[in-house]
């Protein structure tokens, strides 16, 4: 394998990996919007009908759980994000100085 290639492999997995961070990210947003619909329906619907204000408990319940899921999932592609650049600076230095 040359150095090119290595050096394009992490540029290629750096890049990749940001954008599933990003797409992780608006994950997270859509679910905490899932979470104000919930919490909508738990307001608007709690003297009303029970089927709805049920289904509002249960939008909520889900949400916060999903948030906390891809939240941790940020956390972890994080550190394996800092991971990759780390060595990728570390392959890409000159020899000698590593």
């Amino acid at each position: 394998m040359t150095q090119q290639t290595l050096i394009a492999g992490y540029q290629n997995e750096i890049s990749f990996q940001r954008h599933m961070l990003y797409n992780l990210q608006r994950w997270q947003s859509m679910f905490s919007m899932v979470v104000g619909i919930g919490v909508l329906m738990l307001y608007f619907f709690r003297q009303q009908s029970i089927w709805l204000f049920g289904a509002g408990i249960a939008l909520t319940m889900i949400g916060v759980l999903m948030i906390l899921v891809i939240g941790y999932g940020i956390y972890h592609g994080k550190k394996n994000l800092q991971r990759v650049v780390l060595r990728y600076e570390r392959e890409t230095q000159p020899t000698g100085v590593k």
